[in-house]
């Protein structure tokens, strides 16, 4: 199973990028198909920046709030991720980008990686229950 996601990863995804390019500039243009790679880019750029900064400043609110960050970060990230594949030439990748844009995706997937209080899915917690005395040496 890796070995097939390896290869639809690395050798089946650029392939199609390419194919779907081509057909693309035949169908609409090749000016227009570049207009088009290059106006992705610059939008992956700029939704890079912005949610790099707004993930910074919810992150800093959940930690003053006295939340897990790891929430406000895994959404951060998620978004930058969007950004990345609007950056990488090709529809595919902008179609996937375009769907983390969307925040209730972006949060629903967020919460399905953490788990709904913060945690990472599948990660035991243990709770260790005792009393403590403070001593003082005087």
């Amino acid at each position: 199973m890796r070995r097939f996601l390896f290869f639809a990863m690395f050798v089946g995804l650029p392939l199609a990028e390419l194919y779907l390019v081509l057909a693309a500039a035949a169908r609409f243009g090749a000016l227009t198909t570049l207009l088009l790679l290059i106006l992705s880019a610059f939008a992956g750029t700029t939704v890079m920046r912005h949610h790099g900064i707004a993930s910074l400043a919810r992150l800093r609110s959940a930690m003053a709030g006295g939340q897990s960050p790891a929430g406000p970060m895994l959404e951060g990230l998620l978004a930058q991720i969007a950004g990345l594949l609007l950056v990488v030439p090709g529809f595919i990748t902008d179609a996937i980008g375009v769907c983390l844009l969307i925040a209730p995706l972006r949060r629903r997937l967020a919460t399905r990686m953490t788990g709904p209080r913060g945690t990472v899915a599948g990660a035991r917690v243990r709770i260790i229950e005792g009393e403590f005395r403070s001593r003082d040496d005087s």
